[in-house]
């Protein structure tokens, strides 16, 4: 597409061989899926449509509006972003800059809460720490017809995503967005089954090797915590013990390398039954600890 082609026309099949061919080159991986998704937004179209029409030459107005997105992904701006939504659980998200991608993995921390409350009788409640674009949050009340979710976030701007994708995916009524910040005392009225949260958990250090998608895209408040990487963890161990029933669990997601150092804190702070997930790759992912006030040692509470 250089500007001496600028006459050139060309054709949905041709298109997307150029730019699959042109992201690999430069290091995209998952080209062709790149250049098909950024075609279907620029046309309207589902990806089938592009093999039902796959000779349909685009107007000069396609081609500019195309270019432009391709522009922006070739600088590393991630796709989601670019397309504006992200598919999670099934479920369709909107995402823009103020809030982080769902990601696949995640959906392995939704699962497992989903799983765990396939156990209870009568009305869950369950507290959503870190809300983002709302995908966790929508996606268990979605999923388990008896939960009242509360999502708590301290970004404005992460609340209006999520309150945009709550309506959309019509669960109003059984999630409460709350503007907060988790290191400030929580006055929430009332105490939960299950606290949920996949939080800020790259170390400083680490951040300086993510991929510029992540570093110069995603909002950072909602990738690092600015130090160990532990940071929320600490935190979210200790308010849950007063804000969990006598009996309940908290589920958080975790990097591959946080397992032991994740444990630790929530043993250390008197969880039982503690738990480790893999995902789909054999990385530790989710960690699961009970809160029982019965089994907590005196030290410990």
């Amino acid at each position: 597409m250089e500007s001496r082609d600028s006459e050139k026309i060309w054709t949905i099949t041709e298109l997307i061989g150029w730019s699959s061919a042109y992201l690999k080159e430069k290091g995209f991986e998952d080209a062709r899926l790149n250049a098909e998704l950024l075609l279907c937004h620029t046309l309207n179209y589902k990806r089938i449509d592009l093999y039902t029409k796959f000779d349909k030459p685009l107007t000069n107005t396609e081609l500019a509006l195309y270019k432009s997105y391709f522009k922006r992904r070739l600088d590393h701006e991630p796709l989601q972003y670019i397309i504006g939504e992200a598919r999670f659980m099934g479920l369709k998200f909107k995402v823009d800059k103020r809030v982080l991608i769902p990601r696949q993995e995640t959906e392995i921390l939704v699962e497992q809460v989903i799983n765990k409350c396939r156990n209870f009788e009568g009305q869950i409640n369950i507290l959503d720490i870190g809300v983002g674009s709302g995908n966790i949050a929508v996606s268990l009340a979605k999923f388990i017809e008896n939960a009242l979710v509360t999502a708590i976030d301290i970004s404005t701007g992460a609340l209006e995503v999520a309150k945009l994708n709550i309506e959309n995916n019509n669960v109003s009524d059984r999630v409460e967005l709350i503007n907060h910040d988790i290191f400030d005392k929580l006055n929430l009225n009332k105490k939960f089954d299950i606290v949920v949260s996949n939080p800020p958990y790259i170390s400083k250090q680490e951040f300086k090797e993510v991929s510029a998608d992540v570093s110069r895209y995603e909002p950072r408040l909602a990738t690092t915590d600015g130090c160990d990487g532990l940071t929320y963890y600490r935190r979210i161990a200790d308010v849950s013990r007063s804000i969990l029933n006598n009996i309940g669990n908290v589920f958080v997601e975790i990097a591959y390398n946080q397992n032991e150092d994740v444990t630790r804190i929530f043993s250390e702070m008197g969880y039982v039954n503690l738990e480790t997930v893999k995902d789909y790759s054999g990385n530790h992912r989710v960690v699961k600890a009970e809160w029982n006030i019965d089994a907590c040692t005196y030290s410990a509470c």
